[in-house]
């Protein structure tokens, strides 16, 4: 039943009684009736026929909200499918109005515009209050439409037994915002919520009238929408509590801070992750990337091409020279290069390796947490590494000069030097080696292979359908010639309850594989142009990522829409 919070009658009651407009008999007979529950008292009170233009009216200055007449006649079922029926009826709230970016929506109850955030995280509109009667929205729950509605969601429910059923990630408690001792249970289920749904990065952010956390799963980030009602209205203490967990200190909130955090899983796994918090205009914003801790991925279960498989074995396999892996953020490098190690991992070999921050732990290797702060650099690390009697470096990333001036001099000393750089495409890496300095023939001399590579979305195989969505042209800016639009079933994932009604299930690793060959040495050292390397690469079957992705989609394992999402259309 639609009623007033005890706060709300409680206040009333005295506002009415202190102006004398309420009458005690009047009074005791409602409270017998209901009784004596106090958040009962003032329906009961409009039930038995008390004035309600004197209760609304006191709400609306009492709560600063301004007043809303509302007839069953002046209600739009578009804008009541705004939000879900049973949300409506269990609120006590209508929407009435949709004008630019605002949604006007009544509330009986006024304590109920702390649900702002939450409807906005529904229906993506600022949300404006409105006093309104509770005998107006009783009546409004009468009408046609509210009750088609209702029969509409029941009869979409009945007919789901004759669909595959979309399972729920995650079962996730609801959350009592005015209750702040649950914000350490909170953020322990945040955390736990992230491992389930295999999340590589949490992002919490705050803005003026809502907060939101989104999960990165598959290189995409999803809102968790239902942890932003309690974000919202605890956010300081969300935050402080991470901050805390994290060892960064709670009453700075002018600068960055960088952190790490370690929790357990329910099977009782540690998870180490690494924590950073950023001013903002509304608050202060967190990203937490999760480190994976143990790569399960041997080397030839990654995504390589046997072909391209045979070229990097080969490489990390050499006793000397420079292997690079390229790409952006969140692409993979760091799992490639870890399959790589643990590929040429054994006890003959001692392998040592410079993070920022380790990502992964792999026994048998020395690893060293990069720090600059205290000057434990890259570049100081790689030279004490030398004087460690290392095989096999890893450097986490080549960042500036000085750090690829001692790992090029290493892998021209026999040593084995594995490292990352952000570059868009493999030949690209040897243009950006020669704009750090490295001149063409020391280029040519130390590295062995570059590796450019990005993560992709594959389409559910249990839920394929023809892709009706593509057009000739964006077929044709991928590379497609007109023979093989006619003749390929371009293909992409309907959405079942194998893949949560994405339509996407797992990652597919793109890779282009550039070997530096002896024509490829020529054109490094002639200071040729990357459409030259290229030419030169070909002669050794290098194909790009772009071509590689094209037989993807020929075998149905990406969509179109994929493809030009992590891929540059050429």
């Amino acid at each position: 039943m639609i009623g007033y919070s005890k706060e709300v009658a409680d206040r009333v009651l005295r506002i009415l009684q202190a102006g004398g407009q309420l009458d005690q008999d009047e009074l005791r007979d409602v409270m017998n009736k209901q009784n004596g529950k106090s958040p009962e008292v003032l329906s009961g009170l409009i039930h038995n026929g008390f004035d309600e233009e004197v209760i609304q009216t006191i709400l609306s200055r009492a709560y600063a909200l301004r007043r809303k007449s509302v007839t069953p006649e002046t209600i739009d079922k578009e804008i009541l499918k705004s939000l879900p029926i049973k949300f409506i009826k269990k609120e006590g709230i209508l929407p009435l109005a949709k004008e630019g970016r605002f949604l006007r929506v009544g509330a009986v109850d006024p304590t109920k515009a702390t649900l702002g955030g939450q409807i906005k995280a529904l229906t993506n509109f600022n949300v404006e209050f409105f006093i309104i009667k509770l005998s107006d929205f009783e009546a409004c729950l009468e009408t046609e439409d509210i009750k088609n509605l209702q029969t509409e969601t029941e009869s979409a429910k009945d007919k789901r037994g004759d669909k595959p059923v979309v399972a729920p990630r995650r079962r996730t408690p609801r959350w009592n915002v005015e209750d702040a001792s649950l914000v350490a249970a909170f953020c322990d289920d945040m955390l736990q919520a992230s491992v389930d749904l295999d999340v590589s990065d949490i992002h919490i952010e705050p803005f003026r009238d809502t907060a939101r956390i989104r999960f990165r799963i598959n290189g995409v980030l999803e809102i968790m929408d239902s942890y932003s009602n309690y974000l919202f209205h605890n956010y300081s203490a969300v935050t402080t509590r991470l901050k805390i967990l994290a060892d960064c200190d709670i009453s700075e909130k002018r600068v960055p801070q960088d952190g790490a955090i370690t929790f357990k899983t329910k099977d009782g796994e540690d998870v180490d992750t690494r924590f950073n918090v950023l001013p903002s205009k509304n608050g202060e914003r967190i990203v937490i990337r999760l480190l994976k801790g143990d790569p399960a991925l041997s080397i030839d279960k990654i995504g390589f091409t046997d072909e391209d498989l045979t070229k990097l074995v080969e490489a990390i396999s050499a006793p000397q020279g420079m292997v690079l892996v390229t790409g952006p953020t969140g692409s993979g490098k760091t799992t490639t290069l870890y399959a790589a190690l643990q590929h040429i991992n054994h006890p003959g070999k001692n392998i040592m390796t410079a993070e920022d921050p380790v990502e992964y732990y792999l026994e048998g290797l020395g690893q060293v947490q990069a720090n600059e702060k205290i000057g434990l650099t890259f570049e100081s690390i790689l030279r004490a590494f030398l004087r460690q009697d290392p095989e096999v470096i890893l450097v986490g990333e080549i960042r500036d000069q000085q750090t690829v001036e001692i790992a090029v001099k290493a892998a021209l000393t026999g040593h084995l030097l594995l490292s990352t750089l952000h570059t868009n495409d493999a030949i690209s890496a040897i243009t950006r080696l020669s704009n750090m300095g490295v001149p063409s023939f020391m280029i040519s001399a130390a590295l062995s292979l570059v590796v450019a590579q990005r993560l992709a979305r594959k389409n559910c195989q249990s839920c394929l359908v023809p892709d009706t969505t593509v057009t000739e042209e964006v077929l044709e800016n991928i590379g497609f010639d007109a023979e093989e639009i006619e003749n390929i079933n371009f293909r992409k994932g309907g959405g079942c309850g194998e893949c949560n009604g994405t339509g996407y299930k797992g990652r597919q690793g793109i890779y282009e594989v550039l070997r530096v060959t002896a024509p490829v040495e020529e054109k490094i050292l002639a200071n040729a142009q990357a459409p030259e390397i290229l030419e030169a690469a070909r002669l050794d079957g290098f194909k790009t990522m772009q071509e590689i992705a094209k037989e993807y989609i020929r075998d149905g394992i990406l969509s179109v829409e994929e493809y030009t999402r992590v891929l540059v259309v050429n």
